[in-house]
């Protein structure tokens, strides 16, 4: 089971990485788009939302392959991000294009397999796995 914890925290760092490289790339690109068209508020929030979401995926991902007992706060901010995130994403009137429709599902897949996972590190204390 150590194993598989550790493969899952490794999982989860690159998954964080990529996250915040996504979101490194979409500032930039913002800062250059600022410049020809207005650039919406909801699109720099969704941005800094994604940027936190990353290191909050990142941290758990860390924690979790160290083994901490920091994975049980880590996962749980994560989850909550994420949660924020979505409440706030489904609250306007979106896009309704094809893209944007399956971006939003894959993104509301991801947050399901996050909550899955979370659930397991909440029980990996009980195990005696996390130090």
């Amino acid at each position: 089971m150590e194993w598989a914890a550790r493969a899952i925290g490794v999982f989860y760092v690159m998954g964080g990485l990529l996250l915040l490289s996504q979101s490194w790339l979409n500032w930039r690109l913002q800062a250059e788009l600022s410049r020809f068209v207005r650039i919406r508020l909801d699109d720099y929030v969704e941005e800094l939302a994604t940027a936190l979401g990353g290191l909050m995926v990142l941290a758990s991902g860390v924690s979790l392959a160290l083994l901490s007992t920091w994975a049980v706060s880590a996962f749980v901010a994560g989850w909550t991000v994420q949660a924020v995130y979505l409440l706030w994403a489904s609250r306007g009137a979106w896009s309704r294009s094809a893209f944007v429709v399956r971006c939003r599902r894959q993104t509301v897949h991801a947050f399901a397999g996050f909550t899955a996972v979370t659930a397991l590190v909440l029980c990996l204390p009980t195990l005696g796995l996390l130090r």
